[in-house]
């Protein structure tokens, strides 16, 4: 049974776990990336994604805790409409929104989430004090985690952007489009990636995802530059 003080000691360690990845000055994506893997097993729920504007106030996928959400991030993206879009636009937060009943109103976004057995969705801010940088997106089935639980984890969410506000690459992705297509062009590299140690290993792409990170962060290398070689063949990893 997960006691009180187990539940606030996971949380801490995931705030601190945070915090230690920014001293590798990992790329933004692979830092949210890290922020949607925590708080997707922390709130125990399919999938959490994150979205961040680009100088014009349109949001761009950053990144997702697999490919489901990312894919639901690039589509909202693409066509700039869906919970996250509206909610960014607004500045209210949503706790819960069923995506069965709003099919009428984000139809492609509705479908795509709920081929995956997604069929609710959180939306909450990602702020630095008054200014909105984008949002982050929980994904579940037929339940969501309570709006405590939920505001709980805006303060991970806080602290995630409080740790990335002294990084040039956040300044320069939120203000630029070419901030966000090196975002884009980094994530699809370690997509790539995944794809071929998959079929290397026999195994789903999320499984090749630890081994290719681990082996990133055991070399102090950044998980692009990594990505890359698998891709271009100088780095064949074995099998895990």
């Amino acid at each position: 049974m997960v006691t009180h003080v187990d539940r606030e000691r996971r949380w801490l360690d995931a705030s601190v776990g945070l915090a230690e990845l920014m001293l590798d000055e990992p790329e933004v994506t692979e830092f949210l990336r890290e922020f949607c893997s925590r708080t997707t097993d922390l709130l125990e729920v399919p999938a959490v994604g994150t979205m961040l504007a680009d100088e014009s106030g349109a949001l761009r996928v950053a990144a997702g805790s697999d490919e489901a959400s990312e894919l639901l991030e690039l589509l909202a993206a693409e066509r700039q409409e869906g919970p996250c879009v509206d909610a960014y636009r607004s500045g209210e937060p949503q706790y819960e929104l069923d995506l069965r009943e709003s099919a009428g109103r984000w139809p492609e976004f509705c479908s795509r989430a709920m081929e995956h057995g997604i069929f609710k969705t959180a939306v909450l801010p990602l702020c630095r004090r008054t200014d909105r940088l984008g949002t982050w997106q929980v994904y579940g089935r037929e339940a969501l985690p309570g709006r405590a639980e939920l505001e709980l984890a805006q303060r991970l969410a806080d602290i995630a952007v409080l740790s990335l506000s002294q990084s040039r690459s956040l300044w320069h992705l939120t203000r630029s489009a070419e901030g966000l297509r090196t975002a884009l062009t980094s994530r699809i590299a370690i997509e790539q990636a995944k794809g071929i140690l998959a079929a290397q290993w026999g195994v789903h792409p999320d499984a090749a995802f630890q081994p290719l990170r681990a082996y990133a962060r055991s070399r102090q290398r950044k998980l692009k530059e990594v990505a890359l070689d698998v891709i271009e063949g100088r780095l064949r990893l074995p099998p895990r």
